[in-house]
């Protein structure tokens, strides 16, 4: 019996094993920063960002009439 950590294995083939596991949630998790750095790059292209503050700035002049139609009405 082997203990490391806490964890108690039975052969050195079960430490095999598990550090395969290991291993192979290291290449996911890479690839998945990869992936989220690769959205984050094209999130922050000009015309991605011109368009989002598009988005940003016709959501502050809606909120902006809508104060200004509810100050108008609630004066009556």
């Amino acid at each position: 019996m082997i203990k490391t950590m806490g964890k108690q294995y039975n052969s050195f083939k079960e430490i095999d094993e598990r550090l395969m596991v290991l291993k192979l949630q290291r290449k996911i998790e890479i690839e998945s920063l990869k992936l989220n750095i690769n959205q984050v790059k094209a999130n922050l292209r000009p015309l991605q960002l011109a368009g989002n503050l598009k988005g940003s700035i016709q959501q502050m002049l809606l909120i902006y009439a809508i104060r200004k139609l509810k100050s108008i009405f609630s004066r009556r």
